[in-house]
């Protein structure tokens, strides 16, 4: 176990909200002056201000604007305000804001009808209404509207939109392919995507992998799927230049809105029905690599909060790349759909806005205990371990039982790990910060597709502010106790 005050890595997990990602640009910018406040005062000025910075959705493009700066600048001075200036670029301003009056007019009647909405409300409402009709010019626009012809129903449309905007957006604030290096110092970018018909996430990384290539493997793993004669993974995509927009658009293609997005794929799924052939049949069939389009959505179905899949990165990467002692990881996650809320819905589009919520909000608290409680489990075996090697008990006794099969099993390969690997390559979790969004009186159901200027900026205001708030609360506490502390 990692003794040291600085021989930790820090994760950023950026969660997929659509406009609500502009409450994680705020954020970030509170996390920014905490973190470089406090890797001062315990001696951390040289280590990265964040290792990780994983996200799906808007999380994925937020990560990327961030990680691209850090990269190009060599320095995470100016990062919260070139993600804030990315917020900008996205904005635009609505019939509504721009309507003389309306607040005015809107609040009368509300006085008149308590049951009418608020202005504010109001406002948001049909900003989305506008944006979903019209599009936004710097993140998507109308693309295809299709007609039913499977049931022949004239009113079940199909409304997709092109996010051709949205990629110029990004190409615009961060430089692809991104390609990053632990030598160099530079943040770990993990983006998350689902690919359709496999039904798993699929990470895109930043760092290089065990042979020096970049590249994603996934699905089933065994000879069946040889690389080169090695056991392999069923699908293999190669980025050797790092992370394209492609990915991050993959991460945020959300269902329905948007088309799949399409990728490249080596396929090696059919490699197990080769029976017959002869050996130089056999031998021409490995040499040509199967390359099929593959469909990719939203990560956000799976993992909205990507917490597991920057734990288990993170682990891969310290065990098969650098073949050493995996550090410490402390996590930082920005919830933008709130868990709680004080008051029950009354109306359809709040019940609307509060099951949206629901369904994308931070589920990872299970996993957080999950991976406390480990790392709690193997540093008792280590103490157990070594009280065993302080008290002359033969080794051989003590290997014979750490080389015996455990019941978990490889989360890449579905090998089983013996309780030798339990204790080697686990990796250790102390601390979870997580900041929570609050849902006001004004929210509806549409509230991801509000880009208006007032809106971004409102949400950046209490991105910042209340992150600043918890985040002092959650580490004024881990000084005073000095033990694990987390906000719930």
């Amino acid at each position: 176990m990692l003794t040291s005050p600085i021989d930790f890595q820090r994760a950023l997990i950026f969660q997929g909200g659509g406009s609500l990602g502009a409450y994680e640009a705020g954020a970030y910018k509170a996390f920014y002056e905490l973190a470089s406040e406090r890797d001062k005062i315990i001696g951390r000025k040289d280590k990265p201000l964040f290792d990780i910075v994983a996200g799906t959705s808007i999380g994925a493009m937020n990560a990327s604007v961030l990680v691209s700066y850090v990269k190009e600048k060599k320095t995470w001075r100016g990062s919260a305000e070139r993600l804030i200036e990315f917020w900008e670029h996205l904005t635009t301003e609505s019939v509504v804001d721009k309507m003389p009056g309306f607040t005015q007019w809107w609040d009368y009647w509300h006085y008149l009808n308590n049951v009418v909405a608020t202005s504010e409300s109001a406002r948001r409402y049909y900003n989305t209404k506008q944006f979903i009709l019209k599009g936004v010019p710097n993140v998507f626009k109308p693309s295809q509207t299709l007609t039913d012809k499977t049931f022949l129903d004239p009113s079940n449309v199909w409304y997709i939109y092109s996010n051709g905007p949205l990629k110029q957006s990004l190409e615009n604030f961060a430089k692809f392919p991104i390609a990053t290096s632990y030598e160099k110092k530079e943040p770990r970018l993990l983006l998350v995507a689902v690919d359709v018909q496999e039904g798993n996430t699929v990470v895109f990384d930043s760092y290089e992998k065990p042979d020096g290539s970049h590249k994603t493997e996934y699905g089933r793993y065994g000879m069946e799927y040889s690389h080169n004669g090695n056991e392999g993974f069923e699908h293999v995509i190669r980025y050797n230049n790092g992370i394209e927009v492609e990915f991050v658009l993959a991460s945020g293609s959300v269902p329905v809105n948007y088309d799949y997005t399409k990728l490249m794929v080596e396929d090696y799924s059919n490699k197990h029905k080769i029976k017959s052939e002869n050996r130089d049949e056999k031998k021409s069939r490995r040499k040509s690599i199967n390359k099929k389009e593959r469909y990719f959505w939203d990560g956000g179905i799976i993992a909205n909060t990507p917490l597991r899949e920057a734990i288990m990165e993170h682990r891969k990467y310290w065990h098969y790349v650098r073949k050493s002692e995996i550090p410490l990881l402390r996590a930082f996650i920005i919830n933008v759909h709130p868990i709680k809320q004080e008051y029950l819905p009354a109306n359809y589009d709040g019940v609307v806005d509060r099951k949206n919520d629901l369904t994308y909000h931070d589920r990872t608290l299970f996993d957080e205990r999950m991976a406390i409680m480990v790392t709690d489990y193997v540093n008792i075996i280590k103490k157990l371990i070594k009280l065993a090697d302080d008290n002359k008990i033969r080794k051989e006794l003590v290997d014979n039982i750490l080389q015996q099969q455990a019941l978990t099993r490889n989360f890449m390969t579905g090998k089983h790990f013996t309780y030798a690997d339990l204790t080697e390559y686990m990796v250790s979790v102390d601390l979870v910060v997580r900041v929570e969004r609050k849902n006001d009186i004004h929210t509806i159901s549409n509230k991801t597709f509000d880009f208006s200027n007032t809106t971004i900026r409102q949400l950046i205001k209490d991105g910042y502010e209340e992150a600043l708030d918890q985040g002092t609360k959650i580490l004024q506490k881990w000084d005073s106790e000095g033990h694990v502390a987390q906000l719930s």
